[in-house]
């Protein structure tokens, strides 16, 4: 599934050797009128050359990598910076990257990685043993002269040695199984010697970040583009990528087109190559005209889901959001508001996320339930059919990014659904203005999200760090504590299938919808795959026409 390594702008000349370009790691385009991706994009000989423009959502401000928790900043940043480890969705596993070779001990608290030789940031500096050391004290502990927080994923590291020329070891404070996987997120990603001495400010720029990637910054027109050149000496792909040498692409450019009405329109132009967040309403308009729809599925992902909080005390009680969990009719939401590009949820994690644990069947739409267990809460319909107890109306609240363009109507029709059962909802989603607030309020019944989870779900739902449920559950938090703490993979499985039980159902902590996917449109002429976070791979992409 691989290329042999060879520099692809020197073989120009060549391009009748008939390299099939493959989908190692990635998601392709979605058929119409289908509810599963296609096996690969179409087939052909990459063409070298060319410059390619993807159009992202909103302008980004700030670059600083451990900030790179949302898809504007990830998505570009992925072929700017490399990482330790790679996560391959074909096979399931992580895979070399800058580190050939890595290695855990039986307790899951000392890693050790080799680093592989040759490889050099933009900016000539080595990336050997001791600049990834400095990238893992910097994400591990922080720069606190720089104002720069650890990588919340991160939270277990106590520090790290170079040991011999090319090896770095890793001690952890704590057990911490998914430490490994953490190493393959672009929050994870390596930046030169040189940009780890600038302070927060400087690292914000993304003139100033310097990484090893495919592609190097060559200008800015703020609020509106960045253009990057690629490296002709780029040789340090992941190993199961189809392109193990520099980029096909000559240069990319990244446009940003908030309008969410133009997107479709734009790719099928030729206006740009590829888009994000197409409404589904321009998927079929989109693939009727000759374009292409890509559906990159959120394997790094939770699937989008309402977080509970229980500040309010509305939803303390477990059988109230067991009854909002069974007042969702998800097949409607599929039928109404989704398309063909997104799978209905069937746990907190997407359906090809390692351990996933399919609960779907315990998550029908039962109305009656619904009703059921709010009397047996003590919640009764008042005058205006909406449940009241002690003076209380069961009025609750969401709020939600706009970062999806089926949110808002998304729970709108729940809204409509809950109405039945006697329940209120205030749809905020897609107010990032009352999202900033909401996000540290525990009094905001729901937070509409998905959060990146590479493993296990405490990282995301412990409330040490989490701005989920907000929610400090005992037995929860004894959960994550042994599933990080697992010894093997087997055990480690177990107790993330466990925690999807005890969030989903028992609990009902969260209110889970649809798995994370990503809607991307592009042209006719181009060719492309994706990451497990949904991340373009634009170091393989290329254009039919050059």
């Amino acid at each position: 599934m691989r290329n042999t390594p060879l520099s692809l702008k020197a073989a120009a000349l060549l391009a009748v050797l008939g390299l099939a370009l493959t989908a190692c790691g990635g998601n392709s385009a979605s058929t119409a009128g289908s509810s599963e991706p296609a096996a690969s994009a179409e087939a052909g000989t990459p063409v070298t050359g060319g410059t390619f423009t993807f159009a992202e959502v909103t302008p980004i401000n700030n670059w600083q990598t451990q900030a790179a928790r949302f898809y504007e900043k990830a998505n570009v940043l992925n072929s700017v910076l490399d990482r330790l480890t790679y996560f391959d969705t074909e096979s399931g596993k992580l895979v070399g990257w800058i580190a050939s070779e890595f290695t855990a001990n039986e307790a899951q608290t000392e890693f050790t990685f080799t680093i592989r030789d040759g490889v050099t940031f933009s900016d000539g500096t080595a990336l050997d043993a001791e600049a990834v050391k400095e990238n893992l004290d910097a994400l591990g502990l922080g720069v606190k002269s720089a104002q720069i927080q650890p990588n919340v994923d991160f939270s277990a590291y106590k520090g790290s040695a170079v040991v011999g020329e090319d090896q770095v070891k890793v001690t952890l404070k704590r057990p911490d199984a998914n430490f490994l996987r953490s190493t393959s997120s672009v929050t994870a990603g390596l930046v030169s010697p040189g940009t780890l001495e600038l302070d927060n400010a400087g690292q914000t720029a993304i003139s100033q970040i310097v990484g090893s990637g495919p592609f190097v910054f060559e200008s800015e027109k703020p609020d509106e583009e960045v253009v990057f050149t690629s490296r002709d000496d780029y040789a340090w792909a992941p190993e199961t990528a189809a392109n193990q040498g520099d980029a096909y692409l000559e240069k990319l450019v990244v446009k940003y087109l908030p309008e969410v009405a133009h997107r479709a329109g734009a790719a099928q132009s030729g206006q740009v190559d590829l888009v994000r967040g197409l409404q589904p309403v321009d998927e079929e308009v989109l693939s009727a005209g000759g374009g292409q729809i890509f559906a990159a599925q959120g394997v790094d992902l939770t699937t989008n889901h309402a977080a509970i909080r229980i500040g309010s005390g509305k939803l303390a009680e477990t059988k109230v959001r067991q009854a909002l969990q069974a007042g969702i009719d998800r097949q409607a939401l599929k039928d109404t508001v989704l398309s063909d590009s997104y799978v209905l949820a069937g746990s907190i994690l997407n359906h090809q996320a390692p351990g996933f644990v399919d609960l779907s069947a315990e998550l029908g739409y039962d109305p009656e339930k619904s009703k059921a267990l709010l009397e047996e809460a003590g919640w009764s319909v008042g005058a205006d059919g909406i449940r009241e107890k002690d003076g209380k109306k069961l009025e609750i609240t969401v709020a939600s990014s706009n970062n999806s363009v089926v949110i808002k109507p998304a729970f709108e029709l729940i809204e409509q659904q809950w109405r039945e059962i006697g329940v209120q909802l205030v749809n905020r989603a897609a107010d990032n203005s009352f999202l900033t607030k909401a996000m540290v309020d525990d009094q905001i019944e729901f937070f509409g999200t998905r959060q990146f989870a590479y493993g296990g779900l405490g990282p995301v739902y412990a409330p040490a760090t989490n701005n989920q449920t907000l929610n400090a559950d005992k037995e929860l938090n004894e959960l994550f504590t042994r599933e990080q703490a697992a010894t093997t993979e087997e055990e480690h499985l177990k107790l993330v299938g466990e925690e999807q039980r005890a969030l989903v159902l028992d609990k009902a902590l969260t209110l889970v919808l649809w798995d994370e996917v990503q809607v991307y449109g592009a042209n006719k002429d181009a060719h492309i795959d994706f990451t497990s976070g949904t991340a373009p791979i634009f170091q393989g992409a290329w254009k039919s026409n050059g």
